[in-house]
C-alpha cells in the first residue's frame, strides 16, 4: 500500500516543476490540485505571477484540469473560470472515479497526464492508483484545523518511510 503514496517527483512548490521535461516524458495534461498547491486554502486572489505560470503551461500546449475536494463550488468556479480550465469540486480525491473522470474530459490515457498536489493520501495516492505521473509540492502553509495536523503527520510518516 505505501508504494501507492511514493510520487514520481517531490518539489518545493508548483515553480520548481520542469514542464519540458514533463513534455519529454509523453505528459500532455495536467491534474491540479487547488488549495495549498495552487493557492492557501481559503485565498481568493490569484496573483499576476500564479496567472502568467498558469497561462506558461497552457502556452506549452499543455490540458490542465482543476481537480479539488472543496465543498466551496464559488471558489473553485471562480478559480477555473479565471484560468479558463475545467474544474470539480468536491472530487472526493482519492477514489479512482474522480481521476478516471477527469482523464475522460482532458481526451488523454492515463500516462500522458501528470498529477500535482500537496496530499499525498489525495493527491498522490488517487494518482498512482489511476497510473498517471504524481508530483507531490510541499503545502504553501501549515495546517491548521486538526484534523489535516493529523493527516499530516502520517503523511510526513509516509514520507519519511519511503526515504522522501
Amino acid at each position: 500500500m505505501i508504494k501507492y503514496c511514493k510520487p514520481n517527483e517531490y518539489l518545493d512548490s508548483i515553480y520548481q516543476i520542469d514542464f519540458d521535461a514533463l513534455r519529454k516524458k509523453g505528459i500532455k495534461g495536467i491534474i491540479l490540485d487547488l488549495d495549498e498547491t495552487l493557492l492557501p486554502r481559503e485565498m481568493l486572489d490569484i496573483s499576476p505571477v500564479l496567472f502568467a505560470f498558469i497561462e506558461t503551461i497552457k502556452d506549452k500546449g499543455f490540458s490542465i484540469f482543476l481537480m479539488s475536494n472543496s465543498t466551496k463550488e464559488a471558489r473553485v468556479e471562480h478559480v477555473g473560470k479565471t484560468f479558463n480550465i475545467p474544474f470539480v469540486t468536491f472530487a472526493m480525491k482519492p477514489l479512482p472515479f474522480s481521476f478516471e473522470s477527469a482523464r475522460k474530459r482532458l481526451q488523454l490515457f492515463p500516462h500522458e497526464i501528470a498529477v500535482i498536489g500537496d496530499q499525498v493520501f489525495m493527491d498522490i495516492l488517487g494518482g498512482n492508483w489511476a497510473k498517471m505521473y504524481t508530483i507531490l509540492v510541499k503545502p504553501m502553509n501549515p495546517e491548521t484545523f486538526w484534523l489535516r495536523k493529523l493527516m499530516r503527520k502520517a503523511e510526513d510518516w509516509v514520507l519519511k518511510k519511503l526515504a522522501l
